[in-house]
């Protein structure tokens, strides 16, 4: 898993969850179908808590990539949210300490939760 910007779709984990749920939707699957298929395969192996960050990455991954879509469901918004206000994705930047990119990232998830409470609305 690796990182090399500070993009939503900037490391490896969002941009599989994004192919993922795109190439699920092009099979024929329900947006329902397509993101249970994505969680189970990518939360797999993930523990809420240890993995926070991945966990994190995955749910901001699934979220804009539904958004781009207009396709967002509730829950993954509702927990894309959650993991934003809990800082749970910026443990990465925050251990550089790149002050400049901790600070981009965190503009950034800001943005996403902004548009994501857009649409909710």
């Amino acid at each position: 898993m690796g990182a090399w910007g500070t993009g939503i779709f900037d490391n490896d984990t969002t941009c599989d969850v994004r192919d993922d749920f795109y190439e699920l939707l092009e099979e024929g699957l329900s947006v329902e179908e397509a993101t249970k298929e994505v969680l189970n395969t990518h939360l797999e192996d993930q523990d809420d808590e240890d993995d926070l960050e991945v966990v994190s990455w995955i749910y901001t991954g699934l979220a804009a990539a539904q958004l781009e879509k207009n396709l967002l469901q509730e829950e993954v918004l509702v927990k894309a949210i959650e993991l934003i206000d809990r800082g749970a994705d910026l443990e990465l930047w925050a251990e550089n300490g790149e002050d400049e990119d901790f600070e981009e990232r965190k503009k950034i998830l800001n943005e996403l939760k902004s548009k994501l409470i857009g649409v909710n609305k």
